[in-house]
């Protein structure tokens, strides 16, 4: 964000305008966003994204689910 003096989200929607070109841009909560040309680490994080998105998806069905049974507050 320093360098380009864009806000977070607007770093985020170019990031993922991005991705969705193919660029190979990955992450971590550790080193943050770099650009990989190896194809072992690009399908690693395709993995953890898959998984990542598996689980979000798990959530919402039980959140959903709860409201279809009565069980929220």
């Amino acid at each position: 964000m320093s360098l380009t003096g864009l806000s977070d989200r607007e770093l985020r929607l170019m990031i993922e305008a991005e991705r969705r070109q193919g660029v190979p841009i990955l992450s971590d909560n550790q080193r943050g966003y770099w650009l990989s040309d190896d194809p072992a680490e690009i399908k690693k994080f395709s993995r953890s994204m898959r998984r990542r998105a598996a689980e979000i998806r798990l959530t919402a069905m039980h959140v959903e689910r709860a409201i279809e049974n009565g069980e929220t507050n």
